[in-house]
């Protein structure tokens, strides 16, 4: 599968608020991710600075040549994890620059301490969902889901070289709808871009963690291996120790003193 181009292209700001940005046509799919990538790099690299307007749907789509669809799917991904902000009747604007780094941070493990529950719930939920998808996955062996888990891999090893922390999160929701893709079952797809757009902050306070990237990286290539090996068995075992291992880490960050800078921890885990 194509990879997206590396370099970032410039932005010029033609106005107070509004910056035009010279962009090139997308590669082929994975389209959602190549856009999030790409506006990403803008942001970090400051071709787009803090405060100023993204060109609207319709312009994005037009310069990536992708629907605005994509767009608006790859806008949403950047706000749930607090780089843009969008203002409904007036745009999407760029939230803080690196210097805000640190708030994002504490604001992605404050919203995990504060959704405790619901973050424990819907793991449950992705233990049954990908647990039998992983099982299909290594039965039926889609090639675009095949393909779809290595250049997930892929890029999470170079996000884990690069200590990209946003980068690791976009990867590793490619790899988990990838594994869906590659068990030929549209409804999973479906249900695993659900539960990813619920679990975003989440995702990015776990890999956080000191250790954490390394660890997921090396249970992600685990998964990868079982399926590509055809054993249903071995792929299940690997899905359900991975979400074992998220789970006791996000125990672990719930119950670790919190920061001066973290929003109370306002619910907590229900006893079971």
């Amino acid at each position: 599968m194509s990879r997206a181009a590396r370099h970032p292209t410039e932005a010029q700001a033609t106005g107070a608020d509004h910056a035009v940005v010279a962009l090139e046509p997308l590669q082929p799919l994975p389209l959602k991710e190549q856009v999030s990538k790409r506006l990403r790099r803008l942001i970090e690299d400051g071709s787009l600075q803090p405060g100023q307007q993204l060109p609207s749907e319709r312009e994005l789509g037009e310069q990536f040549q992708v629907s605005r669809g994509t767009v608006r799917e790859a806008i949403q991904f950047l706000h749930a994890l607090g780089l843009v902000d969008i203002r409904h009747g007036t745009g999407t604007f760029v939230t803080g620059g690196s210097d805000d780094r640190q708030h994002l941070r504490r604001e992605w493990r404050g919203w995990t301490r504060r959704h405790s529950s619901r973050v424990h719930e819907l793991l449950e939920v992705r233990r049954g969902l990908e647990a039998h998808a992983a099982e299909l996955a290594a039965s039926r062996r889609q090639r675009p889901g095949l393909d779809a888990m290595a250049e997930a891999l892929e890029q999470m090893r170079d996000a884990v070289r690069n200590s990209d922390l946003t980068g690791l999160v976009e990867s590793d929701v490619m790899f988990h709808r990838g594994l869906c893709e590659a068990a030929g079952n549209g409804a999973l797809v479906e249900l695993a871009e659900a539960l990813g757009t619920r679990l975003l902050k989440e995702r990015a306070a776990l890999w956080d963690i000191p250790g954490r990237a390394r660890r997921s990286l090396d249970e992600h290539s685990r998964i990868d291996a079982a399926v590509r090996a055809g054993d249903g068995r071995r792929a299940r075992g690997h899905v359900l120790a991975h979400l074992t291992s998220v789970e006791k880490d996000i125990d672990n960050l719930v119950a670790a003193p919190g920061q001066p800078d973290d929003p109370a921890t306002t619910t907590t885990r229900q006893a079971k």
